[in-house]
């Protein structure tokens, strides 16, 4: 899936960032240099996406032993 930050500037000039494609904590390492950059977080909201499971993430690491006989 495609991952986007959506930035909604309004008139009084505060932001709205929605992500999409970003699962679990993913959303949040994105969207810290943008906060640190803005200021003050006002709120925020934890969409579908942040409770599932980032299969990129996952890895799986397989060893040989050898046996000498």
């Amino acid at each position: 899936m495609k991952k986007e930050l959506i930035i909604t500037i309004a008139p009084n000039g505060s932001l709205k960032i929605k992500t999409v494609g970003l699962k679990g904590t993913a959303c949040e390492d994105e969207l810290k240099p943008i906060e640190r950059a803005m200021g003050r977080v006002t709120s925020r909201e934890k969409t579908s996406e942040y409770y599932e499971k980032d299969d990129a993430k996952v890895r799986t690491t397989a060893t040989t032993k050898r046996h000498r006989y």
